[in-house]
């Protein structure tokens, strides 16, 4: 359901976590503190997408200007093992989690800049109570036990966090408890968020990396760093659409629009064949680009000045073919994450993505601490010639890159999504049926998707239909060569996505997906 007001709005893929972000706008809290308070909720509820052992992205907006936090961990110093990346187990867990570092910097900046009077207790004090007294499993965590079943047996922590005592596992509203990870939030909520990387929880995690033997080491976690960046954006219609700068993939969702920005979809049938061909045409073009060059900045030469220019774009969109496919030879990216957003009364928006790579990351908790481990250091590429080559201190590659477009009348459009590669053509899809096509955000959420490549299970790289498109436009689409599969209606295999709209008069509209258990709530 759609949440309207003139006051506070929030969104997020729990209703649980919706209502902790909901009581804190009501008792005055920022926009920025609506969204911790309720990424921490889901940091417990939603161990299968996210959690304080992972990386978070922030893009803050007063209306007039739009910035963003990134909490990227880096490489240690060492690989664990042989030296080879894994997809799971300790040497997927070798980077650490910037999270937590990403909350501390908007914590001050919601104090310092908003005028925030919300402490650490008050944020963390919902998800605290829901990890010790316990929380009911939601579907979306039943369905990734049995779609992960497999993985869940092999690794012992996830076994444990999955199943009762007889090794079933839990059932969607069984009631499950997190001990170890309440005595952590609690610990944190008393002494301060920074304690995860320079304290007494430093030194525990530190403890289980050696005895997990994932190369991280006490230093490793006193080196990460969240930072200020300023965001990078492009002019799209009437209005400035901004995404992240790398190492996420936000360039590649900005350079795609860019191309399109030549041709008027507005004069194309919404949901037609031409309409489709052009936005799966334009992102094809940027993942492969993508999947080439992009890589920590530090250590890359990626010119995103270049790759965003109205002279690049103008290239990119006369590459299309406006009848021909080009094949599509890539090999996809599936990953997990969740985004929320709020907007509080005064009009900020604070927009958070969580993330702990795959779903349920490495499948490693560290030590006794609760703290279930991210698995980015599967995000680098395995060949170490690569741009995105293992380094130590270095940061993979990353898919998360959520999206503001503030536009010349007033009108502010915020929105991201889940899915790895699915995260650009989701957005895509967002950003012209909210801006070309002027659809509110349930018309939006709701339009048709599409996915071109690997959903989260393995599947095939063709380029993926939701039912609800018409047999007319896929023998369309067909005939220009796609490559075509069918997914339900309403598929979560296009991510749960969601969006906040802003009005010039006051007026704020926010959704959850309905292809989720997503809510949205107003002040």
């Amino acid at each position: 359901m759609k949440a309207e007001s003139r006051a506070g709005v929030i969104c997020t893929p729990d209703p649980r976590a919706t209502a902790a972000g909901q009581s804190i706008l009501q008792a005055g809290g920022t926009a920025i503190d609506a969204a911790t308070a309720a990424g921490a909720v889901l940091s417990v509820i939603c161990p299968h997408m996210c959690g304080i052992g992972g990386d978070a992205l922030w893009l803050l907006s007063d209306g007039r200007q739009v910035d963003t936090l990134m909490g990227l961990g880096q490489a240690g110093h060492r690989l664990p093992g042989a030296g080879a990346i894994a997809m799971r187990g300790p040497a997927s867990a070798a980077t650490t989690a910037g999270a937590l570092r990403a909350w501390s910097l908007a914590h001050d900046w919601s104090q310092h800049r908003w005028g925030s009077t919300m402490t650490w207790p008050d944020l963390l004090e919902q998800a605290i109570a829901l990890a010790r007294d316990g929380y009911g499993v939601s579907a979306n965590q039943a369905f990734w036990q049995q779609q992960r079943q497999d993985l869940i047996r092999e690794l012992p922590d996830l076994t444990a966090l999955c199943c009762d005592v007889t090794g079933q596992f839990f059932a969607e509203g069984a009631l499950v408890t997190r001990p170890d990870l309440a005595t952590t939030l609690a610990h944190l909520a008393r002494v301060g968020v920074a304690d995860f990387y320079q304290g007494e929880l430093a030194t525990a995690l530190a403890e289980g990396f050696d005895r997990l033997g994932n190369g991280l080491t006490r230093e490793d976690l006193t080196r990460t760093r969240a930072w200020h960046s300023e965001p990078l954006g492009i002019r799209y219609r009437c209005g400035t659409l901004y995404n992240f700068p790398p190492p996420t993939q936000g360039v590649y969702t900005l350079s795609s629009l860019n191309a399109l920005s030549y041709v008027d979809l507005s004069t194309l049938t919404n949901g037609g064949a031409d309409y489709f061909h052009y936005l799966v045409e334009a992102i094809k073009a940027q993942l492969r680009q993508r999947n080439q060059n992009l890589c920590d900045p530090a250590g890359g030469t990626l010119d995103t000045g270049r790759l965003l220019s109205r002279e690049r774009a103008a290239v990119d969109y006369a590459a299309i073919d406006p009848e021909t496919a080009v094949p599509w030879t890539e090999q996809g990216q599936p990953a997990d994450t969740v985004w929320l957003a709020a907007t509080d009364s005064a009009g900020r928006t604070a927009c958070l993505m969580q993330s702990l790579f795959h779903d349920f990351g490495s499948g490693c908790m560290i030590g006794d601490t609760g703290v279930l481990w991210l698995n980015r250091a599967a995000g680098f590429n395995p060949d170490p010639t690569h741009a995105n080559g293992w380094a130590p201190g270095k940061r993979p590659a990353h898919t998360l890159n959520p999206s503001a477009w503030l536009g010349d009348d007033g009108r502010q459009f915020y929105f991201g999504t889940q899915g790895g590669d699915g995260q650009p053509q989701t957005q895509m899809v967002l950003a012209t049926q909210l801006v070309d096509y002027r659809r509110s955000v349930d018309e939006a959420l709701s339009a048709p998707r599409f996915l071109q490549g690997r959903s989260f299970f393995g599947s095939s790289e063709k380029l993926k239909l939701e039912q609800t498109i018409s047999g007319t436009v896929a023998s369309d689409l067909l005939r220009r060569g796609h490559d075509i599969e069918w997914i339900p209606e309403l598929s979560p295999f296009t991510g749960l996505a969601g969006a906040i709209a802003v009005y010039p008069d006051g007026h704020r509209e926010a959704m959850h997906d309905p292809r989720g258990d997503g809510t949205a709530l107003s002040q």
